[in-house]
Order: structure tokens, then C-alpha cells, then sequence
């Protein structure tokens, strides 16, 4: 039983750096904000034969402003709003035709929000960790 104990909390041990890595101090997920990127915003703009969005494209303190002033569209052909797109509105608007929208249906707006915006942030082209999207 103690071999047993040992084992479990050596293995759990050896996952706390992974852990750590994907929830920051604040409780964002950069790794939720990657995917809903990758599977919800990156492929609208796929299907609107518009680009994808790269966290490099800017730097972190532009990612930041860009968010904290939530404009997305200024041509006026989608939402204006950028959050909106983090929605919870929007998520069930689009869940037929997108899984990942579906399966973070649960996840509060902040909650989604603030994991997209960590992943931008993370990934600028000043951070640590530039990110380039596929």
C-alpha cells in the first residue's frame, strides 16, 4: 500500500511542471486559448478566405491594448466586438458546425476570454515564447 502511495505521488509530482506550464498564476490556460484559436477563430477566418491570426503578428503590450479596447471588425461585415467572439453566445451560435465551440460551451466568457487573451499574450513575438499559428 505504501509502494502504492509512493508511486501515485511520485507520478503526480512529475506532472506539476506540466501543469504549472499551462495555468498561469491567474488561473488562465494559454493551452484552452491554443486550441479554441486553432478550432474556432482561426478557422472562421479560414472560411472567410481571410487569414489566420498569429500571436506573433504583434507584440504583447499590442495584444493587450487590442483586447482591452475589444474591436474586432471594422469593416462592419461581423460582431465589432472581439470578446464576442469568446462568448458564450457565440459558442452555442456555432456548436453544430464546430465541436470545439461545443465543448467549451461550458466555460464561462472570463474564463474563455481571459484564456484566449493568455495565449495571445504569451505568444506574442516579445515573449519568451513566440507562437506562430498552423
Amino acid at each position: 500500500m505504501k509502494t502504492l502511495l509512493k508511486i501515485a505521488v511520485i507520478g503526480l509530482t512529475g506532472m506539476l511542471p506540466v501543469i504549472e506550464s499551462a495555468q498561469a498564476a491567474d488561473g488562465t490556460n494559454w493551452k484552452i486559448g491554443r486550441v479554441y484559436n486553432r478550432f474556432v477563430c482561426n478557422a472562421c477566418h479560414r472560411q472567410d478566405n481571410d487569414r489566420v491570426v498569429s500571436p506573433y503578428e504583434r507584440n504583447k503590450a499590442d495584444w493587450k491594448a487590442y483586447f482591452a479596447a475589444n474591436k474586432h471588425d471594422a469593416t462592419g461585415t461581423a460582431n465589432a466586438s472581439a470578446l464576442y467572439y469568446t462568448s458564450t453566445a457565440y459558442r452555442q451560435s456555432i456548436k453544430d458546425k464546430n465541436k470545439a465551440a461545443a465543448k467549451f460551451l461550458k466555460m464561462s466568457d472570463e474564463e474563455m476570454a481571459a484564456d484566449v487573451i493568455a495565449f495571445y499574450v504569451r505568444g506574442a513575438k516579445d515573449s519568451d515564447t513566440p507562437a506562430r499559428c498552423q
